[in-house]
């Protein structure tokens, strides 16, 4: 990814829809915003501009779901680095909103609580 993802942005952000014969501009909030914008039209391409910076470009990115995959994933990515959740059987990628298989079957059978040990202080 070019432009890391960001929840909320001072930044100007721009959907291009080109048609056969026209180009649609589409001012968005965000770039949740921008892929329902694409998402919903039918235009032959489609461009997310950050700042006139290209994000997505469906000639480069290739599908939009794919892209939005992609770009959800390095998002929780930069989201874990910040998590105080620590993972008690040390998965990588289990987060306080999203456990790990484990950190499932543990709740689910009371083993564990809701709080890990870098919330308790540990």
């Amino acid at each position: 990814m070019d432009i890391q993802p960001t929840e909320r942005t001072g930044r100007k952000i721009v959907v291009k829809l080109f048609r056969r014969r026209s180009v649609e501009r589409v001012d968005v909030q965000s770039i949740d915003d921008a892929i329902a914008t694409v998402k919903a039209e039918t235009a032959d391409e489609a461009k997310i501009l950050q700042d006139d910076e290209v994000v997505y470009y469906t000639e480069r990115n290739g599908a939009i779901e794919d892209w939005e995959r992609a770009w959800e994933h390095e998002k929780r990515r930069l989201s874990a680095e910040e998590s105080a959740w620590d993972c008690p059987h040390g998965v990588e990628y289990c987060y306080e909103d999203d456990r790990c298989i484990d950190c499932q079957i543990d709740r689910a059978a009371g083993n564990v609580s809701d709080e890990s040990p870098v919330g308790r202080g540990e």
